[in-house]
């Protein structure tokens, strides 16, 4: 039966009736639909709400609300799409910040990487390791429009702990500018509303 499969070299995945046949590197591996393997981000799947503060060096402390919405590729090409937006509940549910992208794990190791643009003019690319439920990302590269206005910032670290028997994301979010040292900025609560 082996043989059958090794002759199909091209393909990383195959399913015969309810076995699915894994290829990675020299090896097969054989599951039935009862054991397949999830993503190893799966605990992310889903929409997140809840609230959240900020605070950095020369401007006023804030709340705001969030929804965040990670779900993964409907192709199983292994990437998630990211979608995140706060709004400011103390002015008529105004927008503060939204981002869009993508968080990768290549290869399915501990590795992780997320691509985001912002509306702003600012797009971003961190990278960093998932470590049980914990995930930390350091920004590797912050990019922007001639137009995006300054303070501009220089780098960032994110760290998000989930706890998934509860369905509730902790977050912080620390920042440096152009013209601030790195610093704390952000931290919410969130909590799972859908999957």
């Amino acid at each position: 039966m082996l043989s059958v499969f090794r002759s199909i070299n091209s393909s990383k995945k195959l399913k015969f009736n309810d076995i699915y046949v894994f290829k990675r590197s020299r090896q097969y591996i054989v599951v039935t639909e009862e054991s397949k393997p999830t993503h190893p981000l799966e605990f992310l799947f889903g929409t997140w709400k809840g609230k959240g503060n900020g605070y950095f060096e020369g401007i006023k402390d804030f709340v705001y609300d969030e929804e965040l919405d990670i779900s993964p590729d409907e192709a199983g090409r292994g990437w998630l799409y990211y979608k995140q937006k706060t709004w400011n509940p103390a002015r008529n549910n105004a927008n503060f910040h939204s981002e869009v992208g993508y968080i990768r794990m290549p290869g399915m190791t501990d590795k992780v990487e997320l691509v985001l643009a912002q509306p702003t003019g600012i797009a971003s690319i961190e990278e960093g390791r998932l470590e049980g439920t914990t995930l930390t990302l350091t920004s590797k590269d912050v990019v922007r429009t001639s137009t995006a206005k300054p303070p501009h910032i220089a780098e960032f670290k994110r760290t998000w702990k989930v706890d998934p028997k509860n369905n509730v994301l902790t977050y912080t979010f620390d920042m440096s500018t152009t013209d601030k040292p790195m610093a704390p900025h952000l931290s919410a609560t969130l909590h799972k509303v859908s999957k």
